[in-house]
């Protein structure tokens, strides 16, 4: 899995200069093709993030934003989701009814925020998003990393093992 930190682009921009990062072939810049799907509605303007490659592959991908700054997953095999969060904005509309399961608990804003970064990474991966409660996902049960975030935000970032699939190649927030 590669995952890549842009500031200052959108989302799909950020998307597109991780795929394309190392390239120097103009061709790959033009073969290489990214959008957006949203399961729910079919709408191309919203949803999951898909990618294909000049080669016609297509890499699992999943982003997520934050203010200016943008965290990009990649993965060639396994379905990624990754999610950024502001650690203060977190805490401010924190309820652990909707967040926890039971027996689960995040005490400070950074383990709060840690948590909701980590749900959100594991729906993403299984491509359910928020139509699945977090309170029904158990961190532990799955190999979720955090990951090291500019100051006063949480990330975290997941890749399913073999044989647990979301549903599609891609996942967004």
């Amino acid at each position: 899995m590669d995952i890549q930190w842009h500031r200052g682009l959108s989302a799909d921009a950020a998307l597109r200069a991780h795929l394309l990062r190392g390239s120097r072939c103009e061709l790959a810049s033009l073969e290489t093709a990214t959008g957006r799907h949203c399961t729910a509605c079919g709408s191309e303007r919203h949803g999951r993030p898909w990618a294909r490659l000049a080669d016609g592959s297509r890499p699992h991908v999943s982003l997520a934003r934050c203010g200016d700054v943008v965290v990009t997953a990649v993965d060639p095999l396994r379905p990624v989701g990754v999610d950024v969060e502001d650690i203060t904005a977190v805490d401010a509309r924190w309820d652990p009814t909707l967040v926890l399961a039971p027996g689960e608990r995040a005490d400070t804003p950074a383990e709060r925020a840690a948590t909701w970064c980590r749900k959100e990474a594991i729906l993403k991966a299984l491509g359910t998003g928020l139509r699945t409660p977090m309170s029904e996902i158990r961190c532990a049960n799955w190999p979720v990393e955090d990951l090291a975030a500019p100051p006063g935000l949480a990330a975290a970032v997941v890749a399913l093992p073999p044989g647990q699939t979301g549903s599609g190649g891609s996942s967004t927030a």
